[in-house]
């Protein structure tokens, strides 16, 4: 992966990244604790705490050559998201075409949005929100039904290594996903 520009508050990961798209490399992440004004598909509100350990809000940076199978990268980071939740003993799903479920609520959405100039892709941005410690509380809070781990286990998830393994699984099937797309719905 590229570096990892962390930020305690930000109005939203995708907004900083579009402004700084330009100066931006492939692989960076853009990552804040608390989002004030984070949003999902549709410009739905993703709801953001940094209570009880934290949640992951990061923005993923891509700049490809090969954008044979840029339709696909929505599903392709919600199986990956889905391959680190399994880590957590967690059984997730999906609910097209960018969110993960755990038992029936949500747990993680995803957002890609790519930049043209032209025919010329400037960028692609995957915002990706993942709830790892939302208690019960703040879950009441949200006007969808959704889950954290935290709820599915009582466990307190480490923000800093379930990104890292997240990231480590983005990066090992990355190339192979952009020659051949998503084969299946396994990522294994």
């Amino acid at each position: 992966m590229g570096k990892i520009i962390h930020f305690n508050v930000l109005e939203s990961t995708s907004a900083w990244a579009h402004e700084h798209l330009e100066e931006l490399d492939n692989f960076d992440v853009v990552s804040c604790d608390l989002q004030s004004n984070g949003h999902g598909q549709f410009k739905r509100t993703w709801f953001s705490s940094s209570k009880n350990g934290g949640n992951i809000y990061i923005s993923i940076i891509l700049k490809p050559d090969n954008i044979t199978h840029l339709n696909e990268l929505t599903r392709f980071c919600a199986l990956v998201a889905a391959k680190t939740l399994e880590d957590y003993s967690l059984k997730p799903t999906f609910k097209y075409p960018n969110d993960v479920l755990v038992n029936n609520k949500k747990i993680s959405g995803i957002l890609a949005e790519s930049e043209f100039i032209g025919n010329r892709l400037k960028g692609v941005i995957v915002g990706i929100g993942i709830n790892l410690n939302l208690d019960n509380e703040e879950l009441k809070q949200i006007d969808k039904s959704a889950t954290s781990i935290f709820a599915e286990s009582g466990k307190t998830v480490n923000k800093n290594e379930f990104l890292n393994l997240f990231l480590g699984n983005f990066e090992k099937k990355y190339e192979d996903f952009l020659i051949n797309g998503i084969k299946g719905e396994i990522l294994c």
